[in-house]
């Protein structure tokens, strides 16, 4: 495989994008949620997803704009095994994930449950700053950086496509890196 993916070029940090704001988190009240077609409808907090088995490795983050930030720590919790404790129901095809801001984007099922999709709670060996989507953000590596979503709280399980933010505006149902999956065919 390509050191990059194509149209990418490497940068040092990270650029920031808060394109509805920066939320403010009340970690006392923050929850993250697994609803929609599932058996069970399930609510975690902040202190539930740290004492739950961490998963870490190593990533790059590539953002559609065409950068990316090399050799990333990321830790967190396997999305996987969150979402197989809510018992999905037959006929699941899509993740549409909500953050605290209001932003939303739509992940296909398979790489919502890829092995290295996490909802990351740490970069770095640090927790989150809140710029980087403190508390939890969702991390899929070979998906852009606008499918992994800052501030989650919530992901609802469905068998229908809706666009999410950015799909609303032209981008990828699935933005895949390595496929240069940055903009709907027209």
């Amino acid at each position: 495989m390509p050191e990059l993916p194509p149209g990418q070029r490497k940068i040092p940090d990270f650029i920031v994008y808060r394109i509805l704001g920066q939320p403010e988190i009340d970690i006392n009240q923050w929850r993250l949620e697994i609803t929609g077609k599932v058996e069970n409808r399930l609510s975690f907090t902040y202190k539930e997803l740290l004492n739950m088995r961490q998963v870490e490795y190593v990533s790059d983050f590539h953002c559609v704009t065409g950068w990316s930030v090399e050799k990333v720590r990321w830790s967190g919790v396997s999305t996987r095994e969150l979402i197989e404790l809510s018992k999905p129901l037959k006929g699941v095809k899509w993740g549409y994930i909500y953050s605290a801001d209001g932003y939303t984007t739509i992940v296909p099922y398979e790489d919502l449950i890829s092995e290295q999709s996490i909802i990351a709670l740490k970069m770095n060996d640090q927790p989150l700053e809140p710029e980087h989507g403190y508390p939890a953000r969702l991390f899929i590596p070979h998906l852009y950086g606008w499918k992994s979503a800052k501030w989650i709280v919530k992901i609802e399980l469905t068998d229908t496509y809706k666009d999410g933010y950015w799909e609303a505006l032209g981008y990828h149902q699935r933005g895949n890196v390595w496929k240069d999956e940055r903009f709907k065919k027209i």
